[in-house]
């Protein structure tokens, strides 16, 4: 069976990949499932750019075919802030 990595470390957002791409005839594997522990800088300047730089950056470091995602957290009151950087401003 076909493998498809699934880019994260986050638990969660693994669970819900594995809920959703569950009707798949693949066999769906994690970072830990393959002992990748290398962790991606995110320059990206969308969220986009961030998932797709990380759903490379893993491609090649398992020769598998890999699927990511990025998000963050924007605050109205902030002005949307901080949004591309939550990661780096929640430390």
């Amino acid at each position: 069976m076909k493998k498809l990595l699934i880019a994260t470390t986050n638990p969660g957002k693994l669970r819900e990949y594995r809920d959703f791409l569950s009707d798949l005839p693949v066999k769906l594997v994690s970072l830990k499932d393959i002992g990748i522990t290398d962790d991606m800088e995110e320059t990206g300047k969308t969220y986009e750019e961030n998932s797709r730089a990380k759903a490379i950056f893993y491609a090649k470091k398992s020769n598998l075919p890999a699927i990511s995602d990025d998000g963050g957290l924007e605050i109205n009151a902030l002005k949307g802030e901080p949004g591309i950087r939550s990661r780096r401003w929640l430390g």
